[in-house]
């Protein structure tokens, strides 16, 4: 019995150093790619009640950071490599497939429609996620987070899939994974599903949306 215990002890001790290194490379990640902005970056900061558009050739392989928006819709037709989101209030972003990355912190009241292979939810709170991503969603010091399948249709959505190297037939969704709530076989009282009913979609190909 004694040999139970400590194995049980030593898995124990295991998921914990997992999750600990999980978060350090994570903010390692967000520091090194805030570090190396560039020519290669694109900055959207503090706008407020503003519809804010890009095209393919405007973000395509590029790092794209926005951040301190309230009440704004931003659209990104295109490939980001990856996406650094900080401190919007009350906005809508529609992104098509993301090839890297996407950390989101300190947003609230906001719609997030993405398609990516990592994601990384901070300290945010009543936001609506549409996500395809190719690994478990993240979420940490968050609450009343919803979450729905990638509802984002334009005509050159499926190239775009093809190159940003995203695996679609492999969707973590409704796996959300809570850091401060990791009780096995309980589910966070921080996310919930989207009820189909009340899912939304968009389109990258028209102009203008509305709140």
């Amino acid at each position: 019995m004694e040999q139970i215990g400590e194995s049980s002890q030593d898995e124990q001790e295991q998921i914990k150093m997992n999750i600990e290194f999980h978060e350090t490379s994570t903010r390692f990640l967000m520091n090194d790619q805030v570090s190396s902005m560039s020519k290669n970056m694109v900055n959207v900061t503090n706008k407020h009640d503003e519809f804010i558009q890009f095209e393919s050739d405007q973000v395509n392989g590029k790092d794209v950071a926005i951040e301190n928006l309230e009440h704004c819709e931003i659209f990104l037709k295109g490939i980001p490599s990856s996406l650094q989101i900080k401190n919007l209030h009350g906005c809508v972003l529609i992104v098509g497939p993301c090839s890297k990355s996407v950390n989101i912190d300190e947003c609230h009241q906001c719609e997030f429609a993405l398609a990516c292979q990592q994601l990384n939810i901070h300290t945010s709170d009543e936001c609506d996620f549409y996500v395809h991503i190719s690994a478990q969603p993240i979420i940490e010091g968050c609450h009343h987070c919803r979450f729905a399948p990638y509802t984002v249709e334009y005509k050159s959505k499926q190239r775009d899939i093809v190159q940003s190297g995203l695996i679609w037939a492999i969707d973590y969704w409704n796996k959300v994974l809570d850091f401060n709530h990791m009780t096995p076989g309980v589910h966070s009282p921080n996310w919930e599903t989207i009820e189909e009913d009340e899912r939304k979609g968009w389109s990258l190909d028209v102009s203008r949306h509305h709140f």
